[in-house]
C-alpha cells in the first residue's frame, strides 16, 4: 500500500529568477506532453491509429526534445486519466440503467393505482345508468376519486418524461464517451460568461488550473529512487534536475508525516522492490509543495479470529464497535461519534480519519482483527428521487466508500486484517435477539452480530 508525505512550502521568492523560470517551464513542458499523449490515446481508443510509426514514448521525446523521464511519466498519467474516464463511463451507464429500472417500477405502481380508480369509477357509472346512485356515491366520485386519478396521471406523465430523459442520456453515453476536460469544465465554460470580454484574465486562470502539478515516476534502479529528484537525507536537501535548461536546483526541504517511510525507501539497496519513490510538484502560485509517494513497508497482518474480533457497524453520524472473545461472547460495546453534518469536504475527511483512528485503536489494544459489512449503496442512491428528504440527505452524506478506504488503510498500517461480511439483516437480528437482552442500542447489537458473523457464528 502506498502513502503520501508532504513537504513544507517552498516560495518562489526564495529561489533565483532563473530557477523559478526553469521550474515553470518544466511544468508547462510536462503538461504539454501529457495533454498530447492523452489526445493521441483517446483517438486510439476510438479506433484511430497513431499518425507515426515509432512508439508513443519516442514520438513524445522527438516532438518536445527532452530526456526519457518526462515522456514516460506524462504518458503514464495520461493513461491513468483515460482509464479513469472508462471507469466513470461504465459507472454512469450503470447508474442510469438502475435509475431507469426504478422509474419503470414506479410507473407500474402508478398505473396499478389508476386501474383501481378506473374500476371504482366504472362501477359508479354502472350504478348511475341503473338509477341506483346515491349522494354518497356522487361525493365519492367527485371529491376523492377523480382528483386522485388526475394526480396519478400527472405523476405518470412526469415519470415518463424523466424516464425518456435518462434513456436519451444513456443512448448518448453508448454512442460517445465523455473525456477529461483539463482545467475543469466550469472554468472552460466561464470564458463566455464570467470572463466575457476578459480573455487574457480567463486564459491566465485556465492555464494555471491546467498546469498545476507535475508527477515524476519513481525508479528502483538507482541510489535516490527517482531520476529527476534526488533526496539527500542527511543534508535535508532535495535536488531537482531540470529538463528544460539542464540545471540542478537544490531545495531545502522538510517532509512531515510518514517521513520515516520515505527515508526507509531511499535507503533500500539498489533494485529492491518498494524502493521507487514518485514525486509530485504542486504549484500554488506564490509557492509550491512537493509530495513523495512511497510504498509502505509490508507488515504481518493479524487475521486470526480464534481469540475474537472487533466488529463495527458504520452509520451516518457514528460507528458502533463490538468486541468478542474466542467463544463469541460480547466483551465490549462502544459508540464512536462521527459528526459530518454541516462540514465541508476537508473537514469531513479529517473527521472520518479521526473517527477511524479511534476505532482501529481497539484492534491495537486487543490485538484482534476487524470485521465490517460489505456495504454498497449504489442501487439505493439511484432511487433517492422517491425517498423522503431526510433519507435522501442521509444517503448523500453517507460516504461509505471513503470510510471503508480509511479503515482498510489504517488497519493495514497498524498490521491488522479486515474481513468483510454480508450485511443482510444485521440490524434486524441485533434488534430482535440482542438489543433488549444486552441493554444496548440497535447499532451496537448490529456490530455484535457482524462480529459473530465474521467468526462464522450467527
Amino acid at each position: 500500500m502506498k502513502t503520501i508525505t508532504c513537504s513544507n512550502r517552498i516560495y518562489y521568492s526564495e529561489l533565483s529568477s532563473e530557477e523559478a523560470n526553469a521550474l515553470h517551464q518544466d511544468i508547462q513542458l510536462y503538461h504539454a506532453m501529457m495533454h498530447t499523449a492523452y489526445h493521441l490515446l483517446c483517438l486510439k481508443s476510438q479506433g484511430i491509429p497513431f499518425p507515426f510509426e515509432n512508439s508513443l514514448e519516442k514520438e513524445m521525446k522527438r516532438r518536445f526534445h527532452t530526456n526519457d523521464y518526462f515522456p514516460l511519466s506524462a504518458i503514464q498519467e495520461a493513461k491513468q486519466h483515460l482509464s479513469n474516464d472508462f471507469a466513470n463511463h461504465e459507472n454512469q451507464k450503470k447508474a442510469l440503467k438502475a435509475q431507469c429500472k426504478a422509474i419503470e417500477k414506479k410507473i407500474k405502481e402508478v398505473e396499478i393505482n389508476i386501474l383501481k380508480i378506473d374500476r371504482q369509477l366504472k362501477e359508479l357509472f354502472r350504478k348511475t345508468k341503473q338509477g341506483k346512485q346515491t349522494e354518497a356515491d356522487y361525493l365519492l366520485e367527485v371529491q376523492p376519486l377523480r382528483p386522485e386519478r388526475k394526480r396519478y396521471k400527472n405523476r405518470r406523465s412526469h415519470l415518463i418524461y424523466g424516464l425518456n430523459r435518462r434513456k436519451q442520456k444513456l443512448e448518448a453515453l453508448q454512442r460517445k464517451m465523455k473525456f477529461t476536460c483539463f482545467g475543469g469544465k466550469k472554468l472552460a465554460r466561464a470564458r463566455t460568461t464570467v470572463y466575457a470580454g476578459q480573455h487574457e484574465t480567463w486564459l491566465k486562470a485556465y492555464q494555471s488550473a491546467r498546469n498545476r502539478t507535475m508527477m515524476i515516476q519513481g525508479r528502483r534502479q538507482g541510489k535516490f529512487s527517482n531520476n529527476l529528484f534526488q533526496y539527500h537525507i542527511e543534508e535535508g536537501v532535495l535536488i531537482y534536475r531540470c529538463s528544460s535548461e539542464k540545471r540542478e536546483i537544490p531545495l531545502k526541504i522538510e517532509f512531515h508525516q510518514y517521513k520515516e517511510e520515505l527515508e526507509r525507501a531511499v535507503r533500500l539497496p539498489h533494485n529492491t522492490p518498494g524502493k521507487a519513490v514518485a514525486y509530485v510538484l504542486e504549484d500554488h502560485g506564490a509557492y509550491f509543495i512537493i509530495k513523495a509517494i512511497v510504498e509502505m513497508e509490508e507488515k504481518a497482518k493479524s487475521e486470526d479470529t480464534e481469540q475474537g474480533v472487533i466488529g463495527i457497524d458504520i452509520n451516518v453520524n457514528h460507528i458502533a464497535v463490538s468486541e468478542t472473545d474466542g467463544c463469541g461472547n460480547c466483551v465490549l460495546l462502544k459508540m464512536v461519534k462521527m459528526p459530518l453534518d454541516g462540514k465541508n469536504k476537508k473537514q469531513r475527511k479529517h473527521q472520518i480519519d479521526q473517527t477511524v483512528k479511534e476505532v482501529v485503536l481497539e484492534c491495537v489494544r486487543s490485538h484482534k482483527p476487524l470485521v465490517m459489512e460489505d456495504l454498497d449503496f449504489q442501487k439505493t442512491k439511484s432511487k433517492m428521487r422517491y425517498g423522503n428528504r431526510r433519507q435522501n440527505k442521509m444517503l448523500s452524506d453517507f460516504a461509505t466508500r471513503k470510510i471503508e478506504e480509511a479503515i482498510v488503510r489504517r488497519c493495514w498500517k497498524e498490521g491488522y486484517g479486515v474481513k468483510k461480511v454480508n450485511p443482510a439483516n444485521t440490524s434486524k437480528i441485533g434488534k430482535e435477539k440482542y438489543s433488549k437482552r444486552m441493554g444496548c442500542t440497535v447499532h451496537m447489537a448490529a456490530a455484535y452480530v457482524i462480529a459473530r458473523r465474521g467468526m462464522g457464528m450467527e
